[in-house]
């Protein structure tokens, strides 16, 4: 089973993600910083990170960074998100900051599930259906 570090803000409950993604035959570990998920990436390598951009302490754009010190993205792919930051300049700081998806709240689960299985190479399945990659 692939796992997924979920990093979350407090303001966007992680639940429904967390439900969907594990429904979809991923672990997803849960944090509310980056710097936890630092921290753990020290002791295991998930298969994605899934991580908003606001975040108490350091935001999304330069944890990722942080993680682009350590791993490239073939290595560890990072989707960002945020229902905040919309417009084309953030979704171009992800970019270069090394993430390969900037999503925008709300997701579409759905969606979500396919980008996820798309980066890890995944052919997961929802309600034994297969998901297509977005």
């Amino acid at each position: 089973m692939k796992e997924i570090f979920l990093i979350h803000d407090e303001q966007d409950g992680p639940v429904a993600r967390q439900s969907f993604l594990e429904m979809a035959g991923y672990k997803v570990t849960l944090m509310q910083s980056g710097e936890r998920c630092l921290e753990l990436l020290e002791e295991a390598k998930p298969a994605l990170i899934l991580m908003d951009v606001l975040l108490h302490g350091r935001n999304g754009f330069q944890v990722c960074r942080d993680i682009r010190g350590l791993c490239t993205a073939e290595e560890l792919p990072i989707i960002l998100c945020s229902e905040l930051y919309r417009g084309r300049v953030f979704r171009d700081e992800a970019m270069a900051a090394g993430a390969q998806r900037y999503l925008l709240k709300p997701l579409k689960l759905d969606q979500l599930v396919g980008h996820v299985n798309n980066l890890t190479g995944s052919g997961a399945t929802l309600f034994g259906g297969s998901i297509d990659a977005a």
